[in-house]
């Protein structure tokens, strides 16, 4: 349990209840950042949009910048 005054604890509590702005469904934006590396030391979000895949296996979404695939 922790204090009501604890102010790592609030702030803690309020970082962790954003919502996920990671984009998964059809139309969202993508938001995936790459991780950091030498030539990119503080790399952006993509500005993608997610879009159905076009496959037999129905259900999928990728990024149309990136190409990452949905959860």
């Amino acid at each position: 349990m922790r204090h009501p005054t604890d102010g790592n604890a609030i702030a803690a509590d309020a970082y962790y209840d954003q919502p996920d702005d990671i984009g998964n469904e059809d139309g969202e934006t993508c938001n995936r950042v790459d991780p950091p590396d030498e030539g990119n030391p503080n790399p952006n979000p993509c500005n993608g949009v997610m879009i159905d895949g076009v496959d037999d296996a129905a259900g999928w979404t990728y990024c149309d910048t990136c190409g990452e695939i949905g959860d």
